[in-house]
This record gives C-alpha cells, sequence and structure tokens, in this order.
C-alpha cells in the first residue's frame, strides 16, 4: 500500500534510512512465564516491594534503549503529530517538514475553518490569524483584553487555578514585535492558550486540581506545551480540573 501524500497532511514526517550500525539480534528468552495464582502473587508482591518492579525492569533490557547512541539525534514525537487537511486547502508552506529561522508573513498559510458571526461562537485560531495579518489587532490587545475578562469575571477567573500576567504580557508583546516586522513563528504566534492543571508549565504551580503539589523540582515543561511555546502560542495560565482527573 502506498503511503498518503504528504501534500494532504500537515506535519507529515519523511522517510529515514535506518542507521546501518544497529544490527538485530534476538535476546534469549530467559524470562519464566508466570500466569495464574503465582502471577496473582507476585503482582501483589510487586505493590508492596519497589525491589521487584525495578528487578523486572532491567531484566528485560528495556534501560537498553536510553544507551543507544543513533537515537539521540531523533526527536521525540507524540501522537497525534499528522493531521489531515481539507481536498480544497493550499498547503504547500504548511507541509513542509521543520523551519529554519523565521518565515515571511506572506509564506503563512490560512488555516481552513470558516469563521461565524455569531457572539456566542469561540474565536478559533485562524480568526486570530486573520486579525493579526490583516493588522486589525494584535496579541497584546488580545491578550490584554482576556486578562481583563477573565479578573472581572468571576466564572472565568474560578477556570483558572494560576496567572502569571507579567509573564503572559511579555509573551503577548514578543509576539506583536515579531506580527510587526512580518516574522511571525508559525500560524499559532500570538493565539492565547490555556493549559490543564496536569501539565508542566516552567513557572507555574502543579497541583492536579488537588490541595498536593505536584510541580515538578526541575521547573521543566512538558513538551507538548514547549511546541505550543515554540511555535509562538501563549500561554494564558493553568485551567482547573477534577481532583487528580478524577
Amino acid at each position: 500500500m502506498s503511503p498518503p501524500n504528504p501534500q494532504r497532511f500537515y506535519n507529515y514526517p519523511r522517510p529515514k534510512e535506518a542507521p546501518a550500525t544497529l544490527p538485530y539480534s534476538s535476546p534469549p528468552a530467559n524470562n519464566p512465564v508466570v500466569r495464574g495464582l503465582p502471577l496473582s502473587l507476585l503482582g501483589s508482591l510487586s505493590t508492596r516491594l519497589s525491589i521487584i518492579p525495578s528487578f523486572l525492569y532491567t531484566s528485560t533490557n528495556f534501560p537498553l534503549l536510553r544507551t543507544l547512541k543513533d537515537l539521540e539525534d531523533y526527536e521525540t514525537r507524540y501522537d497525534p503529530t499528522v493531521v489531515k487537511l481539507p481536498a480544497s486547502s493550499d498547503d504547500s508552506a504548511l507541509s513542509r517538514e521543520g523551519s529554519e529561522g523565521y518565515k515571511p508573513a506572506s509564506e503563512i498559510e490560512e488555516i481552513p475553518g470558516q469563521q461565524s458571526a455569531s457572539p456566542t461562537r469561540y474565536h478559533s485560531s485562524a480568526f486570530y490569524l486573520q486579525q493579526y495579518r490583516s493588522q486589525r489587532s494584535t496579541p497584546t490587545k488580545v491578550i490584554e483584553g482576556l486578562l481583563a475578562q477573565i479578573s472581572a469575571n468571576k466564572e472565568h477567573s474560578t477556570a483558572f487555578l494560576q496567572i502569571i500576567p507579567e509573564k503572559v504580557i511579555a509573551a503577548a508583546e514578543a509576539s506583536t514585535a515579531r506580527w510587526r516586522t512580518g516574522k511571525p513563528l508559525s500560524p499559532l504566534d500570538g493565539v492565547p492558550v490555556a493549559i490543564k492543571d496536569e501539565l508542566d508549565v516552567d513557572g507555574y504551580e502543579k497541583s492536579l486540581g488537588s490541595r498536593s503539589d505536584f510541580t515538578r523540582k526541575d521547573g521543566g515543561t512538558s513538551w507538548c506545551i514547549r511546541k505550543w511555546e515554540d511555535a509562538g502560542a501563549i500561554v494564558l495560565g493553568k485551567l482547573n480540573m477534577h481532583e487528580l482527573g478524577l
């Protein structure tokens, strides 16, 4: 079966030849088959003695994956990464894999999607892209309006667990400057987004909607959020959620 046409998908990966330095040999099957009552007892012990799952993990050679130098040059990918585009869209620019430096605003294609004049309809990323390209608005104006709306409306404010206004405004001003010079990072540059509290964002706390603190000690940011920020999207803050996601 022939692969789909990459021009009909956004972020369709190009095939890469596997390194010739990775010969494969079938590992010896030295792990016993466990079933029935022994499996039940082993599972019960594994929840009480941390040394057992650690032994099982290392005995299957899973840690060896981290030692393969050939994998260091491959960027981590998480599904879904490929987005099918409508047949009528001109995605010649969107389908190019990767980017080097800034893209001129004229090279950024419109995002497919119809706009509605209804006041109850949420704005799409396509709406913000059209606003910024036409200079009818700027990321700074959008963010300032959203922050004012959130603080003035109790329903909106309780939806957010944490907002760092100075960080949000700084990101909006940087995005506005890029649009002013015609060098946005991507069609998402300046688009406001909010993060569910189960993900990590540098500078923000993480509680999973509970009273406990699950903030990463290294202050790191989740991969999917980094990709948003690399594309210029503006993180408004952390959103509330059901306690521990239950």
